[in-house]
C-alpha cells in the first residue's frame, strides 16, 4: 500500500513540474483604444484612453511605453509595444507594433 502510495505521490508532483503557467505582464491595450489615440491629444486625455503607461521615464516626461508581454515556459511568446511623444503636452507621434484599423489608414498618391 505504501509503495502505491509513493508511486501516485511521486507521479503527481512529475506532471505538476512538467507545465509551466504563462504569464502575462504589463498593459493589456485593446484594438478600440488604439484607435482612439489621435495626434494633438494632451497626456491627460492619452491616459483617460489608454490608462498611465508601463515605463515612465523619469529623464524624459515626453515618452510613455506601454509594453505588454507574454511568457510561457520561460520563453517569451509575444512581446508588444507602443511608444507615445508628446511635445507642449500634445501627442505627436507613435510607433510600436499596435496598428490602427485599416479603414483609417490613407495613402496619398502623388
Amino acid at each position: 500500500m505504501k509503495i502505491i502510495v509513493i508511486a501516485l505521490m511521486l507521479s503527481i508532483f512529475t506532471l505538476m513540474g512538467c507545465y509551466k503557467t504563462p504569464i502575462q505582464q504589463g498593459n493589456i491595450l485593446k484594438q478600440e483604444d488604439i484607435d482612439e489615440v489621435k495626434p494633438g491629444m494632451t497626456k491627460q486625455q492619452v491616459a483617460i484612453v489608454l490608462g498611465t503607461p508601463t515605463i515612465a521615464d523619469p529623464f524624459n516626461q515626453d515618452r510613455w511605453d506601454y509594453i505588454n508581454t507574454q511568457k510561457a515556459k520561460g520563453d517569451f511568446k509575444k512581446l508588444k509595444k507602443f511608444t507615445l511623444y508628446f511635445e507642449d503636452n500634445k501627442l505627436v507621434k507613435t510607433e510600436g507594433n499596435y496598428y490602427p484599423n485599416d479603414e483609417e489608414i490613407t495613402t496619398e498618391i502623388d
